[in-house]
């Protein structure tokens, strides 16, 4: 039996809000190679790329992606749908 996996993408402002963790103050450009890097390749650099574009990724790889740059995954995605996918 295939499981049904979910997935959510980011809003406008989400990706807003991505590509501005990825330029800490004062530091060095997270790119996508070092998300890839800190989640131990856990999740594919093309996964990665797929999420700031604003495409639909599994649910579990975008918390992932978040907490790699220091978010948390309902600042940058539809509220409602977040708390609807949390919840059900």
């Amino acid at each position: 039996m295939h499981k049904s996996r979910k997935t959510i993408a980011v809003t406008e402002t989400g990706k807003r809000i991505l590509r501005e963790a990825q330029k800490p103050k004062g530091g060095k450009r997270i790119t996508y190679e070092d998300i890839e890097e800190i989640l131990d390749f856990q999740v594919s650099r093309s996964t990665i790329e797929r999420f700031f574009r604003g495409k639909a990724v599994d649910f579990d790889n975008a918390i992932r992606i978040t907490k790699a740059l220091n978010l948390h995954l309902e600042e940058v995605v539809d509220v409602a749908i977040y708390h609807q996918m949390t919840l059900g």
